[in-house]
């Protein structure tokens, strides 16, 4: 009689530790369904944010270079003047941009391709995740272009801090602070 109570007692940790991993696996489970989905959302989110800002300097970029079915030597991309509902006024405004080239029309053109909201795929699939990934890098690169052309700065898609402000410590003094500091050049 005393082995079978021992043996039990033997059991007891091995039981113990399937019933541990058993509700730790299920856990786990909905837990990271519920995690990652929410993940996939944010990185959706702001992948879709930069596709939208990108998209929106590249129509500014084509009101204020004022692409014209007239003009012979390259064709219209399908979303400028006509279908955008940019008022072209606002665009007199800003500051001339320099002379027209077809490099810059035919990367322009490009952007305008790679980041039109209409032809992106939304679907939840690889093909669909790894399609919109390269027509952001590719959008990303083309907008480095079209700035330098026409010699705007570059902006990172963050909003940056000033740089006076990006040193700022809690100004309380101590060692770990460098408010305090000037920068010498």
């Amino acid at each position: 009689m005393e082995t079978n109570l021992l043996d039990s007692l033997l059991d007891l940790e091995e039981q113990f530790y399937n019933e541990g991993f058993r509700l730790g696996t299920v856990d786990g489970a909905e837990t990271g369904y519920t995690e990652g989905s929410v993940f996939a959302v944010e990185k959706g989110f702001e992948k879709f944010v930069e596709m939208g800002r990108l998209y929106g300097k590249a129509l500014v970029w084509a009101q204020r270079l004022e692409l014209k079915s007239s003009d012979s030597t390259t064709a219209q991309p399908a979303n400028t003047t006509d279908d955008i509902s940019l008022d072209p006024s606002i665009c007199k405004d800003m500051p001339s941009l320099p002379a027209h080239s077809t490099r810059l029309v035919r990367n322009l053109h490009t952007l305008l391709e790679l980041v039109d909201p209409a032809t992106l795929d939304m679907s939840n699939t690889e093909e669909a995740v790894n399609d919109v990934d390269e027509r952001l890098k590719g959008a990303a690169t083309k907008t480095k272009l079209i700035q330098r052309a026409m010699g705007e700065r570059e902006e990172s898609s963050a909003q940056a801090e000033p740089k006076d402000m990006a040193a700022s410590g809690d100004g309380s003094g101590s060692i770990e602070d460098i408010s305090a500091l000037n920068i010498r050049h």
